[in-house]
């Protein structure tokens, strides 16, 4: 028996319209579904002459009298839950963006007619320390663990809770994750491969979108190394898992946790308890961190090896090098007068080859004789990976492979290694881990540049293993005294931390203040829309984009949001990675 209409409330997948419409969905379709029609099901609605998807919002709506409804075309299957439904509303607040856009990441990938609603009791699991159980039991902490400590007390500790979500920063990570809780009998889903197990009430664990898991209900979140950029989505809305994650466990009322080797200052003013395992144990955690002094060594010699380098590369251990500079230098300087070598014609700049002097743009070639002063002696300007390895193998005085973030396996039994940061993730294992040019990232024109500069060595150190076991980062650097050098060098992220907060105060950045970065074609006509809010701090750059700032998150935003979008791309980054 075909049972009666109804209407319903939709928001179709459309993010530059973001509006609801009300639909009638025909009693031959509510009998055909598996069960009763949910706020976040999936369905399919015709608009504007096309059929798209949509996600149910209110079930039986009172639509404007005198209306005739479109009908409702198909009901496709299950979708977010209604707690993440008013979360994306939040999030569409938070960071300027369209509800479509967070609900496409907590929608399941392949149709999903039903759900288990059955739920499971809490699992007991060995291996709990107590600084797991008192974080926890805190209702919300920051944890601070150092890169050789194990994970699994926390994650034991978060899954022993009941119904947990657990964030990691990559899909591999979350997967060995997944491998451990299942051995250890705890029913537990991959997000978003396993969207149903979650939406059921499984121990959920994954990357960035696992933060838009369909768990409800939830007594545990835990974040691990919230530090990294990956819980950041890079296109527009900006948003951060951490903070979703926390902003579920704060409607949930569950306890959570964050843990990391260098906390983000997001974190540790975010008015909570920061544990730690203490300054033993979280010292014997970190490898060796050797700081080699180049502050006595002539800059413009441009050499790269200096002489810890070169004992490190002689010893026979594994050995990877990093630098973030990829290529050749273009550049050639006379080492005995200091004229930059050029093209005898149009004086367009020469690169170092060997014994010549080449033209990278054409053909010319000629020797690696001075004009000036005749001298045959060059040196190169600030080499890159491809410059380096050329000269590696001749101060290693073996082998060595060039690592890039793509291509083919890594040859066996390789020893020697350099790369951009990409080789931290390609390489599994090593003795040492050398930054050839620590400065340039402590000195990249970025406001994050101090903890990206100490991320990176949490993933070297990670490499490398700790200390009892030989582990050993060597940091090549002019400003041995720096925050960041200095807290590594003892084991002890807390230094850099609170000289990091000081500075980001005075500069008026995150955390501190909110900014957001405006750009596009429209960026200049919003802004002339925008004015000039109390509060709030225009400012333009010269790549054509716009930072807008104000030390109230809230004034900021509904300045942002009250300013009618004009036509054209336009693009709204809240406190973005990059400004």
């Amino acid at each position: 028996m075909e049972v009666d209409s109804l209407v319903v409330r939709v928001l179709p997948d459309e993010p530059a319209i973001d509006r609801e419409f009300d639909y009638i969905v025909p009693g031959r379709l509510l009998d055909a579904a598996p069960g009763p029609l949910q706020v976040g099901d999936i369905v399919r609605v015709d608009l504007k002459g096309r059929r798209v998807r949509g996600w149910v919002t209110e079930v039986g709506s009172s639509p404007p009298a005198g209306v005739t409804l479109a009908e409702v075309r198909k009901i496709t299957g299950r979708g977010p839950p209604a707690p993440l439904m008013e979360l994306a509303g939040w999030a569409a607040q938070n960071w300027l963006g369209p509800r479509p856009r967070f609900l496409r990441t907590a929608s399941p990938e392949r149709v999903v007619s039903d759900v288990s609603t059955q739920s499971r009791g809490t699992v007991e699991l060995a291996a709990l320390d107590g600084l797991s159980s008192e974080a926890f039991e805190r209702g919300g902490a920051v944890v601070r663990l150092p890169p050789g400590q194990d994970e699994w007390p926390l994650v034991a500790a978060a899954a022993s809770r009941g119904r947990a979500l657990i964030l990691t920063p990559t899909l591999n990570h979350a997967q060995r994750l997944v491998l451990q809780l299942r051995r250890a009998q705890v029913p537990t889903a991959l997000y978003p491969r396993d969207w149903a197990l979650s939406a059921a009430g499984h121990v959920t664990v994954g990357a960035r979108s696992a933060a838009w898991a369909p768990i409800t209900n939830l007594d545990a979140v835990l974040v691990l190394d919230e530090h990294d950029e990956g819980y950041q989505e890079e296109a527009a809305p900006t948003w951060h898992a951490r903070s979703v994650a926390l902003e579920r466990a704060r409607r949930d009322g569950a306890a959570w946790v964050v843990a990391s080797p260098t906390p983000s200052l997001e974190s540790l003013t975010s008015g909570v308890s920061l544990l730690t395992v203490g300054r033993a144990r979280e010292r014997a955690g970190w490898p060796v961190v050797e700081v080699a002094d180049r502050r006595g060594e002539d800059p413009t010699t441009s050499e790269w090896c200096s002489l810890e380098l070169t004992r490190v590369l002689r010893s026979g251990k594994r050995v990877v090098c990093v630098l973030n500079r990829k290529g050749r230098a273009r550049l050639a300087f006379c080492h005995q007068c200091g004229e930059m070598a050029r093209h005898e014609e149009d004086g367009r700049a020469l690169g170092l080859d060997g014994d010549r002097l080449v033209d990278h743009e054409g053909a010319d070639v000629r020797p690696a004789v001075c004009s000036h002063c005749a001298s045959t002696r060059f040196r190169r300007a600030k080499l890159g990976v491809t410059g380096v390895a050329a000269e590696l193998e001749a101060v290693a005085r073996r082998p060595v492979v060039e690592v890039s973030a793509q291509g083919d396996r890594l040859p066996a039994g390789a020893d020697l290694y350099v790369g951009t940061e990409a080789v931290l993730h390609r390489v599994t294992e090593t003795d040492v881990v050398a930054f050839i040019d620590l400065d340039q990232e402590l000195l990249a024109p970025r406001y994050r540049a101090d903890e990206e500069a100490a991320a990176l060595v949490v993933r070297a150190a990670r490499l490398v293993g700790p200390r009892d076991a030989g582990g050993r980062v060597l940091l090549q650097t002019r400003m041995p005294e720096h925050p960041v050098i200095d807290a590594l060098r003892l084991a002890d992220p807390g230094r850099l931390a609170r000289p990091a907060l000081e500075e980001r105060r005075l500069l008026r950045q995150p955390p501190a203040w909110t900014w957001a970065s405006v750009s596009g074609p429209a960026a200049g006509e919003f802004i002339e829309r925008l004015g000039a809010p109390l509060g709030v701090e225009v400012a333009g750059t010269d790549d054509g984009r716009w930072r807008v700032r104000a030390e109230d998150r809230a004034a900021l935003l509904d300045a942002l949001a009250a300013v009618e979008r004009p036509s054209g791309r336009l693009r709204i980054a809240v406190d973005p990675l990059r400004l």
